[in-house]
């Protein structure tokens, strides 16, 4: 049992594996009530070894997996409960009632996934606290919870869970849950699926999951301190200043610099591109750019990672061969690749649209700014390398 829980973390917490071997979807348990579509194994499948961790527990003939108060799995051969009720989400899944302690939230800057309606709620563990020393790179205690709702067109497609079983990074499960036609609850797909529920939306893996996830130091996203900083419903930062859930609190709430043009290019970037581009991702080591942005440099634009780091900065290898080309965003890689399909796209997953909207804002400040002249600078100060 114990092997079977290390193998389990190991898919979801792991370096990404990609294997051509897929696995058939009869293999994968389905029970009365299942999704209408059939499971179809993302195109990205694991290896035979996380493929076997990551097969929902087989329990035992005539006995149901148990359940604690706060809907944590307790059995434990199951790194993850088998359905969405069983993770405390809901204390009624059907009439839609919040488990205890369970609490909407709301990000300022969403991250685009092909035009999906998201909801969000996180479960913050009694008498517990979120270790801000860092406030940059928050971390997260153990029994912490966070759930993610994808839908389309008004229905609902899956819900992801990310929790935090142990005191590591690595210890984080992740699973998406695929909803049953008739509402009544939501399945775990390990391996994902392509086009759920007739529609285009696909489900991803639970290793899929790091390719994001695994690029943050405490791997869950969105629940930061940037991200926090609104006036939207749910969950803002100023609420847990208030109940004392952080162990360094701010002094307030955090703004970025610039005009609103600015601002919203800036913070953009941060919450699409910058669970990548930051300087504790794997990412950062092949490509020094950072579009994460923190809370020490919110003085200036000019101060921002994303400025010092991709504003007239060379992109090796590239052609036009410079990531933000001020004034000039169709020779800006950044701009460019957001708006390119397949193999070169950025985002590289999560996307198989363009987001014209996003883009359109990377676009207007990029062409906001002074263009540079040979040898000179611009009125923020960049040098030009010709």
């Amino acid at each position: 049992m114990m092997i079977r829980s290390r193998l389990a973390c190991f898919l979801v917490l792991g370096s990404v594996a990609c294997s051509s071997e897929e696995q058939p979807a009869a293999q994968l348990p389905r029970e009365a009530g299942t999704p209408d579509a059939a499971v179809v194994p993302h195109k990205d499948a694991a290896k035979d070894v996380a493929k076997e961790a990551a097969k929902p527990p087989v329990k035992d003939a005539g006995r149901e997996a148990n359940v604690n108060a706060d809907g944590a799995q307790t059995d434990a051969g199951s790194p993850f409960p088998n359905l969405l009720s069983e993770t405390g989400l809901y204390s009624d899944i059907v009439k839609g009632t919040l488990g205890t302690g369970v609490r909407p939230y709301e990000v300022r800057y969403a991250l685009w996934s092909d035009g999906a309606e998201k909801k969000r709620w996180v479960y913050i563990p009694p008498g517990e606290k979120i270790d801000t020393t860092d406030m940059d790179f928050w971390k997260y205690p153990v029994g912490m919870k966070a759930w993610k709702e994808f839908s389309r067109g008004g229905k609902r497609i899956e819900t992801r869970l990310q929790y935090k079983s142990g005191p590591n990074p690595e210890d984080w499960v992740m699973m998406a849950y695929q909803w049953r036609s008739d509402g009544s609850d939501a399945d775990a797909v390990p391996l994902g699926v392509v086009d759920a529920s007739g529609t285009t939306h696909n489900i991803p893996s639970a290793e899929d999951c790091l390719t994001c996830h695994g690029n943050m130091r405490d791997r869950l996203l969105g629940f930061n301190a940037i991200q926090l900083s609104h006036t939207l419903p749910g969950v803002k930062i100023t609420d847990l200043m208030t109940e004392n859930l952080l162990t360094a609190p701010p002094s307030g709430p955090f703004t970025l610099p610039g005009t609103s043009e600015e601002n919203e290019a800036l913070g953009y970037l941060h919450g699409n591109c910058g669970d990548c581009h930051n300087r504790t991702s794997g990412v950062f080591v092949t490509v020094d750019m950072q579009l994460w942005a923190s809370t020490k440099s919110l003085d200036t634009v000019q101060n921002m990672n994303a400025y010092v780091t991709a504003v007239n900065q060379p992109d090796p290898g590239s052609s036009p061969s410079t990531r933000i080309a001020p004034g000039d965003p169709d020779h800006s890689q950044v701009w460019i690749r957001m708006g390119e399909p397949g193999s070169s796209q950025m985002p590289p997953v999560a996307r198989e649209t363009i987001d014209t909207v996003g883009r359109a804002k990377i676009r207007a400040w990029i062409a906001s700014m002074p263009k540079l002249t040979d040898g000179g600078t611009d009125a923020g100060g960049a040098k030009d390398g010709g």
